[in-house]
């Protein structure tokens, strides 16, 4: 089974603990946390997922690590950790927090820009999502200084390219496909 489906299980199994003691917000900010560690420490990904590391340190080290999260998941990491899949616990946090977005209907946005927006801009940005997408958005923002000018904007799956670049593509590809052949 890949790694990917059985971190997706944890973190359902996450998802159910924590729908029954109502500790869904703190759980998905401990989940966020734990996946910006793990993205961002290389030591702390390499030690969870070494299998020269024996599972017990593994624990002490995800209790000393996460020992101001809730309890509830402290006591689930813990768990993984000693149950030997301590390699997925990066995996099963970004599980768990896009089951949560999926559940509240959020859907995560990235908007690419030559500057940084300004909240004008930001809020015309959230506007445009809103004709595509009905119900919450988690916006990123990224900025691209090797885009000309416009912007680009990935909403789930859709792709909307307003960036000057693309538009002068098109209308080159519209110059160079033009079927017309003057009769002289």
């Amino acid at each position: 089974m890949a790694s990917t489906a059985v971190a997706r299980r944890y973190g359902k199994s996450l998802l159910t603990l924590c729908k029954e003691q109502g500790a869904v917000d703190a759980v998905d900010a401990d989940m966020r946390m734990l996946s910006a560690a793990v993205s961002e420490n290389r030591e702390l990904a390499a030690i969870l997922g070494s299998p020269v590391v024996r599972p017990e340190k593994k624990e002490a080290i995800v209790r000393a690590v996460f020992s101001n999260a809730h309890a509830l998941s402290v006591d689930f990491l813990a768990l993984l950790a000693r149950k030997g899949r301590a390699g997925l616990l990066g995996e099963m946090a970004n599980a768990f927090v896009a089951l949560v977005r999926e559940e509240r209907g959020i859907v995560l946005a990235e908007v690419v820009t030559a500057s940084p927006l300004d909240d004008q801009r930001r809020t015309q940005v959230n506007e445009l999502i809103g004709k595509v997408h009905e119900g919450g958005v988690e916006l990123s923002e990224k900025v691209d200084p090797h885009l000309i000018g416009g912007f680009k904007l990935r909403v789930g799956d859709r792709m909307i390219d307003a960036s000057v670049f693309q538009s002068l593509r098109t209308m080159h590809r519209n110059l160079t496909n033009n079927p017309y052949e003057p009769a002289y």
